[in-house]
């Protein structure tokens, strides 16, 4: 009788692939889990403004004629306050009820050290002509203020349209990251509004043997950008839960920290993690928009695969890498290039470090490698490509390398048994995403912490 098998078509170059995985094995399918979208995201947004955790609702603290910072993202917050929902008007006629002039908000956007060449775009015509609006540039000097130090050693630049303001009210969205351990909350402000030096600096702080994806109150490194969110005196956090496509499913305000651990232990986890055991083998496909580069596909994808795996597991990465390593870079831009990605992924964690202590490289890019590479080098990770030969896999880090996702397989039970126990986080099914913003590929085992 033939053994059945689950089956996988996912995105490959520009056709399609199947992943097999035999029915008997399958212990754990990684996903996104989806609750109802609310009816009404403004009202909702309203109650959490007016009953707040943490801190006095924003009807008694903020004073009629105050300067307000009002500060967006760029993970979805700004489509949903400009061009999508349009909240961000509805926002301010609510301030305008409260005694808030249009001509006293400044509306900063907020991307941390990411390009934002759309910015305005996303906001839209209508909300940008009602207030002034700017986006942060964290390598402005003459645009930052300095702050003093955390407790961890960073200093502290914002931006000084922050500091001006005698409120300052921010809205993000709540998912895993690596470096915060999730989006949201104080996050915001470090790095979404702090200057180049104090985002490399928080950033150094992947050298370090914890896995920090999904821990909250456990990351030393959110616990350092919170501290300088309070340093910069942040008094309202607006966090969003979204499902799949973007909608807001729940709504979480109040002090920075505590409607963000509030929103983790109501429905956060519950949506982006899954209960799980660590499995033997995990099987790890990094959706359609990731699967070109090998590069793109490690951020979170991996670091959530090492924690769904046991110690002495094997992740099977399997995407097609057809561009290779990573896309070409603009000479001159401050990121790492492509060239000096590779090399330093190729050269390991401790050389990485070398090189971020030194400041000789871009240390939130190389922050991404370590973290990566920190996976290569406590697990088993095969490759499944078609862009990576295998000599130039196992140079990488790599334990294996084929073109063959059978033979990976077959190779994996080899070694952990005809019982093994495989997870799958596999993104194969239509991925109903706004444009160019992927969510699903989030979803990662569970964590607590």
């Amino acid at each position: 009788m033939a053994e059945k098998l689950k089956h996988y078509h996912v995105p490959w170059h520009g056709e399609r692939k199947t992943l097999a995985i035999p029915c008997a094995n399958l212990d754990t399918e990684i996903r996104m889990t989806d609750f109802p979208p609310l009816r009404d995201p403004w009202q909702a947004i309203v109650a959490a403004l007016e009953n707040p955790i943490g801190c006095p609702p924003i009807t008694q603290t903020l004073k009629p004629g105050s300067k307000v910072a009002l500060l967006t993202g760029d993970r979805f917050t700004d489509q949903m306050l400009g061009v999508r929902d349009g909240l961000g008007l509805r926002l301010l006629d609510y301030l305008n009820g409260l005694g808030i002039k249009d001509e006293d908000v400044t509306l900063i956007y907020a991307p941390g050290s990411h390009p934002a060449p759309k910015w305005r775009e996303a906001l839209g015509k209508d909300l940008l002509h009602r207030v002034r609006a700017i986006c942060h540039d964290c390598f402005d000097e003459q645009s930052l203020t300095y702050l003093g130090i955390t407790s961890r050693c960073t200093p502290v630049w914002v931006n000084k349209a922050l500091m001006e303001a005698d409120y300052r009210l921010a809205i993000g969205e709540i998912s895993p990251n690596v470096h915060g351990g999730w989006c949201g909350g104080g996050k915001i402000i470090l790095p979404g509004v702090a200057g180049w030096d104090t985002i490399q600096h928080n950033h150094f702080g992947v050298v370090k043997a914890t896995n920090t994806l999904g821990l909250a109150d456990g990351n030393h490194m959110r616990l350092d950008m919170e501290e300088g969110a309070r340093m910069a005196g942040l008094d309202m956090k607006v966090d969003l839960l979204i499902d799949r496509q973007a909608r807001i499913v729940d709504v979480y305000a109040g002090d920075f920290v505590a409607e963000h651990r509030a929103a983790l232990n109501s429905r956060a986890r519950a949506i982006w993690m899954n209960k799980m055991e660590p499995a033997d083998i995990y099987v790890l496909y990094p959706g359609e928009g990731s699967e070109k580069y090998l590069s793109s596909s490690f951020f979170i994808r991996i670091e959530g695969a090492e924690l769904g795996t046991k110690e002495d597991g094997i992740i099977i990465m399997a995407l097609s890498a057809a561009g290779g390593w990573a896309p070409p870079t603009i000479p001159g831009d401050r990121w790492l290039s492509a060239e000096q990605g590779y090399e330093l992924f190729q050269a390991g964690t401790a050389e990485i470090a070398r090189q971020m202590v030194r400041k000789a490289v871009d240390v939130r890019g190389a922050s991404i490698l370590y973290t990566a590479r920190r996976v290569l080098e406590r697990r088993k990770v095969f490759l499944v490509s078609d862009g990576i030969t295998p000599a130039a896999a196992r140079t990488l880090g790599f334990h294996y390398a084929s073109n063959c996702f059978a033979d990976a397989l077959a190779t994996a039970l080899a070694e952990k048994g005809p019982d093994a126990r495989i997870a799958a986080n596999i993104l194969a099914d239509p991925i109903l995403d706004p444009p160019g913003r992927a969510v699903t590929w989030r979803a990662m085992p569970w964590r607590e912490g």
